[in-house]
């Protein structure tokens, strides 16, 4: 099963509990009357918390797993995606997060470039492959949001 189907399904079920709990939320006392109220209130948005912690955590797995899956959002509606688009965020930010990660790790490690000590990152690759990362990044970036 590829990554973006089980994320997919773990985001359907994700939203399903999602609504439960905002259901319960909403149908709680405001404010608490009792103790026994303000607890359960207390319970209610602590399990929201964790639901959402989970969420993250389930997201950063299958980020390390297919980051550009986690980019386009497949699981997302068109809506979320034209929020997405309206709120900044587009696919070309991308090629921004990756060109500004590289850039960084190469001033960290200049000194060491220049003395010929291998990185294990972006700034041991010839120009030659770099030209072939960008043209790579450039196709699938195409392939992944605009066909």
């Amino acid at each position: 099963m590829s990554n973006s189907v089980s994320f997919s399904r773990f985001y359907d079920n994700w939203f399903e509990q999602l609504h439960h709990l905002v259901h319960q939320l909403n149908k709680a006392p405001k404010p608490p009357s009792t103790d026994e109220d303000a607890t359960h209130l207390a319970h209610l948005v602590d399990k929201l918390m964790s639901h959402y912690a989970e969420y993250y955590r389930v997201k950063s797995v299958a980020a390390e797993r297919d980051v550009l899956t986690v980019f386009t959002a497949p699981w997302a509606s068109w809506l979320e995606r034209s929020l997405h688009w309206i709120a900044g965020w587009r696919p070309t930010t991308l090629f921004h997060l990756v060109y500004t990660e590289s850039s960084i790790l190469f001033e960290s490690h200049i000194v060491d470039i220049l003395r010929g000590l291998r990185t294990g990152d972006l700034g041991d690759l010839s120009p030659t492959q770099f030209r072939q990362f960008t043209l790579t990044f450039v196709y699938l970036f195409y392939f992944v949001f605009l066909s």
